[in-house]
């Protein structure tokens, strides 16, 4: 274990004590499941033995104050377990109890569960197969109480304050959740990390030096009765972390952090080590106006188009950031195709009504009227097609042989201008299943006035233009 300075010793003791929950919370927290497992017992009438347990971080104790979720799972010991059936069975019967007292939310993951808010918490009822072995899972929600199990079987009080602590800067660095919005680091890989190694700064040692393809084993046992680490990184070859599951092997903890996430990751605490300061927990993130956006843009001669999306009040959040990341993805190829620099492009949704994609690009969205197109530099049947295509095109100025042997032509854009390229585009081009193209913003003065006084959108608009993070 790493021996502390006393500065950062008391740096780490008075932030564990701000994540600490307090004795009110954790009270109010069990007496609300206490409420809502009775409320169900009362209300569910179903064929098949089932229990409720409470799972997640609640129930492990590694809960940060003010920002405390409640898991409440049905389990239920009926194999072949669709998800139509619960649909039917619980789901249906659940939202009509005497659950409703409570404003209920039917919602959608892999799996349907009934999410509500009472008393400042969060509460997900999630129903799953009760699986009495971890060969009988089937699906990632019957694995959560094999997770819980494995946690509290070996996490102590210190661990529990140490893995706050990293959830924490985490969470401050916008990289703390498995979903496919965040695409970081689940609770329960945090745990798990805190339990490799030992503590936060340890964890941090660690990951400071980690890589891509880096394999974290966290229980022993695993490295002789299951996988070698070739056979690890062979198997999720695909995954730039690599933490099999003490509870299913065969399964990555770590599968949703991205390249991204990882990097983050890995400069923070580097950067943290060198210079420990409470921003990296408590990071508060600018919010610019509007007026000092544009003028930024224009001191950095970029332009920022904005996409704008409708979205159904139904589509499970995983499914609209999917659909949002292929679409971006989609039409940065395309503008990259036609010559256009788009140095970062970015996504956000209230979740409710609609989303936006950002694109960035340099030489405010313009190009040249002219584009050099080289071509094949060997002598080739190649080469004496890019000479036929190009003297023969309406669009070409001129094509030669330049001075150092490389055929080159001079050539007219199809389009200048990113925004006329996406204009010309249909809306079913720009679209996905669930994700509806609406309109585009080219100017930052036309964003309407709902998006201007939502909190939420001024910020991620101003961490996007101005790129500024705690963690650099």
């Amino acid at each position: 274990m790493v021996k502390l300075s006393e500065d950062l010793s008391r740096l780490l003791e008075e932030v564990k004590r701000e994540l600490r929950p307090t004795e009110e919370e954790v009270k109010k927290g069990f007496d609300l499941f206490n409420e809502i497992k009775t409320l169900i017992e009362s209300s569910l009438s179903i064929s098949y033995d089932y229990t409720i347990s409470l799972e997640g971080s609640f129930a492990k104790g590694t809960s940060i104050r003010g920002d405390i979720d409640l898991d409440v799972f049905i389990l239920i010991r009926k194999e072949d377990l669709s998800n139509e059936w619960v649909e039917e069975h619980v789901i249906k019967q659940l939202l009509v109890s005497q659950l409703s007292k409570y404003p209920l939310q039917l919602k959608y993951a892999s799996h349907p569960y009934i999410t509500l808010r009472a008393e400042g918490f969060e509460i997900d009822i999630v129903p799953a197969y009760w699986a009495r072995d971890p060969r009988e899972i089937t699906t990632a929600v019957d694995r959560t109480p094999f997770h819980t199990r494995y946690v509290n079987s070996r996490l102590n009080d210190y661990m529990r304050d140490e893995v706050r602590l990293l959830k924490k800067f985490l969470k401050s660095l916008g990289i703390y959740g498995a979903e496919v919005k965040v695409e970081g680091f689940s609770g329960y890989l945090t745990e798990l990390i805190i339990l490799k190694y030992g503590s936060f700064i340890d964890a941090l040692k660690a990951m400071s030096g980690w890589r891509e393809g880096e394999v974290v084993i966290v229980d022993e046992k695993l490295r002789s009765e299951y996988l070698t680490l070739r056979e690890l990184r062979k198997l999720f070859r695909d995954d730039v972390l690599i933490v099999p599951d003490p509870v299913d092997p065969r399964r990555n903890v770590a599968s949703a952090v991205s390249d991204r996430a990882l990097k983050i990751a890995v400069i923070a605490s580097n950067t943290f080590i060198k210079k420990p300061s409470r921003t990296l927990f408590f990071y508060k993130p600018l919010m610019k106006s509007l007026s000092e956006l544009i003028k930024f843009l224009d001191e950095t001669e970029r332009s920022v188009l904005l996409l704008r999306y409708l979205i159904p009040k139904t589509l499970p959040p995983d499914v609209l950031w999917g659909e949002l990341k292929r679409v971006g993805r989609r039409v940065v190829s395309l503008l990259e195709n036609y010559g256009f620099n788009v140095i970062d492009y970015d996504f956000w949704s209230n979740e409710l009504n609609q989303a936006i994609i950002a694109l960035d690009l340099t030489h405010r969205g313009r190009l040249s009227r002219y584009d050099v197109r080289p071509g094949p530099s060997k002598i080739s049947r190649g080469l004496l097609n890019f000479i036929g295509k190009h003297s023969s095109s309406n669009r070409t100025l001129s094509v030669w042989i330049a001075r150092d042997g490389v055929p080159k032509a001079i050539i007219k854009r199809k389009y200048e201008n990113a925004q006329e390229l996406l204009s010309s585009l249909n809306a079913k081009e720009l679209s996905a299943k669930d994700v509806i193209f609406s309109n585009i913003i080219s100017e930052l003065a036309e964003i309407p006035e709902g998006l201007v006084k939502d909190e939420d959108f001024m910020i991620w608009l101003t961490s996007f233009i101005m790129k500024k993070h705690p963690y650099i």
